[in-house]
């Protein structure tokens, strides 16, 4: 089965199958599935598209002509169509029956597609998991379970349950995430996970595993918020809605966790295909210049971009020692980090220098701005990597909205953004021994320093 804007299709000797998508059926009232005879084809026309337009496949008949349109930068999608039609005018294709989707998909590259929605601001505060598993790529099973969040973190807050819809009394009698902990391990076997923001849901899951007083399952994950950054596609931000309709994917319930989950694992699938690969999850992942993110016990592992390319064959090592000698293997990209409150990594091989060096001059927050900006007149600090964006370029931005920038966390201190790294760095722990003590310091995410500055699309290089 291979994806079109608002459809899906599958081919074999006997005929082409358009299977339109719930959305596109009820858009444009189409009622039930298109079959076109391979005999009754007459001819095959492909007007490319680029970066920004779609590409148009049509299809001629003795009947008339149907028309299939394909997101921009999914031309391979097209062609691969016209390639399967011209084989099946050849008796070539696939004889299965057209409704079978063993025709399609990637071969080795299983997962399961995560998300989660929280209650409340505690990313820990786990109310609804949705889980999707794809074998060779292919969508198989589906859960979508909800659960009463860990003791200590189950107030549902009024922002929250505007943006999932998921309340108190929706849970009430739902299981505890602990019970739902057990059946989600079960669920996701030994496969790795793939989510959207990955670092938000692997956090989130083991922070409810400690506040529920259960051991974190370790587990491998992906992230198509990282994969979709690298692809360089075009778009006009990396956020999940915009993705599935660059894809031409189906995403109906946004915050849904089981319609987000699919979402994204159709997404992962797309991505893959787009760049020819064949092969594992990790194979992909690595090959894009990535190592697999690592939920543990004690700790978090983000997807982190391996520039040396250690990370990865370090990685690669671990799991296959796992494969062979399953009894424990640490299958973090990098040894276990000594003295956990430093911004400096133990790692083999050389770490991020250009993206983690501090600048040395701090620019002068802009009076000018506009002072109703999440940034003016607060004292900002970075902590972390950032990339592909440099903390210089960050620090003009922030001072550009009003912002005054700080090297340290100290006493003045307003705000701290958390950028990737492998443990929780010093300056984050500072903040939290300083907010312990009463400080007000809002820690951020750096998606949301990227979003306030405008920049959480494509870089324009």
């Amino acid at each position: 089965m291979i994806a079109a804007h608002g459809a899906s299709i599958t081919v074999t000797n006997q005929a082409i199958r358009i299977i339109p998508s719930d959305l596109a059926a009820s858009l444009h009232g189409v009622q039930a599935d298109i079959s076109i005879a391979i005999t009754d084809i007459t001819s095959v026309g492909l007007v490319p598209g680029d970066a920004w337009d779609n590409s148009v496949l049509t299809i001629t008949t003795t009947k008339g002509e149907t028309s299939l349109s394909f997101a921009p930068n999914t031309l391979s999608e097209a062609e691969r169509i016209a390639q399967s039609i011209e084989a099946a005018q050849r008796g070539e294709a696939p004889a299965t029956d057209a409704t079978s989707t063993t025709v399609s998909g990637i071969p080795g590259f299983d997962f399961v597609a995560f998300d989660v929605e929280t209650a409340n601001g505690e990313w820990g505060s786990i109310c609804q998991i949705g889980l999707v598993r794809f074998i060779d790529g292919i969508a198989t099973e589906r859960a979508s379970w909800l659960c009463t969040p860990p003791p200590g973190l189950d107030t549902f807050d009024p922002y929250n349950v505007a943006i999932h819809g998921i309340t108190a009394d929706a849970v009430a009698d739902a299981p505890s995430f602990a019970s739902r902990l057990d059946q989600l391990e079960e669920f996701v076997g030994k496969l790795p996970i793939v989510a959207h923001n990955a670092q938000f849901d692997a956090t989130a899951l083991r922070e409810a595993a400690v506040a529920s007083n259960k051991p974190a399952p370790t587990i491998m994950f992906a992230c198509t918020l990282a994969q979709s950054r690298a692809a360089k596609l075009h778009v006009e931000n990396h956020k999940l809605p915009t993705l599935a309709e660059a894809f031409g994917v189906e995403l109906l319930q946004h915050h849904d966790a089981a319609a987000d989950a699919a979402a994204c694992g159709e997404i992962m699938v797309f991505l893959a295909q787009q760049a020819g690969h064949s092969g594992s999850v990790m194979e992909f992942v690595h090959a894009t210049g990535f190592t697999l993110g690592v939920i543990e016990s004690n700790r978090v592992v983000p997807v982190l971009r391996d520039r040396s390319g250690a990370g990865r064959a370090l990685q690669e090592s671990r799991v296959q020692q796992l494969t062979e000698q399953p009894e424990k293997v640490d299958v973090s990209p990098a040894p276990e980090v000594s003295g956990a409150g430093t911004d400096q990594p133990s790692r083999r091989g050389p770490a991020p220098w250009q993206s983690v060096a501090t600048p040395d001059t701090i620019p002068d927050p802009n009076p000018d701005a506009d002072s109703s900006n999440p940034l003016f007149g607060q004292n900002v600090t970075l902590t972390g990597e950032f990339e592909p964006f440099d903390k210089g370029a960050l620090w003009s931005g922030i001072a550009h909205l009003g912002g005054q920038v700080g090297k340290n966390v100290t006493k003045k201190t307003t705000i701290l953004v958390t950028g990737e790294w492998a443990t929780m760095t010093s300056k984050e722990k500072r903040a939290r021994e300083l907010i312990d003590k009463g400080q007000a310091i809002q820690i951020w995410p750096a998606d949301k320093l990227l979003s306030v500055l405008g920049l959480d699309e494509e870089p324009p290089f």
